[in-house]
């Protein structure tokens, strides 16, 4: 016989089941409320109507998807790459700090719908816009926690890191850099997300492919369960992107408090 539960295991299951019974509980209502108030399907459609409707459009669904999915990853991956470039300069290169930051908040600032159909102008219809998009919504937040988590270490610890007689590159690898990596993991959970956005955003502006594409084609039709559809889609992928973050900590990052502490 296994071993009985736990007081921290019950809470365990307590924390996982309750969200799922709150969800549950809001899709009921919605499914008694619409149907009581006879409100019409192209407003709000019921949430079995959208459940077959995701059914039936599930490869085209993935196919789309896996356009979005593509543009939002590339454009990550490159401002993953350019944030924490531009982060190393502005901690060893201390006059930049007073430059860079409040250029890249300002530019940070402007809302990129308004700017998105002139990337559409200049790099086209294809994957090249919508990639500058998602990586122009995910730099700011990747360039923030990267300079916190390359910079903000204890002096002490850099002066013990060279009296060892650790060399910069040293220094930067075991220490710099290992402090930076739950930053750059938190910083993935907030630009992931709006690395999405600008994908879609360019879907929404110009293209033939995507789900914002999709989205868009089930909105002119009046086809709202395919809308919702559609975002549950996104909400499904965006789901499975910050999930596989917390998996990478779980794994690779045991010693942060708030993993031991699970």
């Amino acid at each position: 016989m296994g071993a009985p539960m736990t007081a921290k295991h019950w809470d365990r299951v307590r924390r996982a089941i309750n969200p799922l019974l709150g969800f549950a509980a809001l899709i009921l209502i919605w499914q008694v409320g619409v149907g009581l108030a006879h409100i019409p399907e192209y407003i709000l459609p019921l949430p079995s109507q959208i459940a077959v409707k995701f059914w039936q459009t599930r490869w085209v669904q993935l196919h789309h998807l896996s356009a979005t999915a593509m543009t939002t990853i590339v454009g990550l991956a490159i401002a993953l790459i350019v944030g924490v470039l531009l982060a190393l300069s502005v901690v060893y290169v201390k006059a930049l700090k007073a430059i860079m930051l409040p250029v890249l908040a300002a530019f940070n600032g402007i809302p990129k719908i308004a700017i998105a159909p002139l990337f559409i102008i200049w790099f086209g219809l294809g994957v090249e816009s919508k990639i500058v998009l998602a990586f122009l919504l995910a730099l700011f937040p990747i360039f923030v926690n990267s300079v916190t988590g390359l910079g903000e270490i204890e002096p002490d610890v850099l002066d013990l890191s060279r009296l060892a007689g650790g060399t910069q590159w040293r220094i930067f690898l075991k220490v710099r850099l290992m402090n930076a990596v739950p930053y750059l993991a938190d910083a993935v959970k907030v630009a992931f997300p709006l690395a999405l956005v600008g994908s879609i955003v360019g879907e929404f502006i110009g293209g033939n492919n995507g789900i914002g594409y999709l989205v868009l084609s089930g909105q002119f039709n009046l086809d709202t369960a395919l809308v919702f559809a559609s975002l549950l889609s996104i909400t499904i992928f965006t789901t499975l992107g910050i999930g596989a973050v917390a998996i990478f900590e779980s794994m690779f990052l045991k010693w942060r408090p708030s993993q031991r502490t699970r």
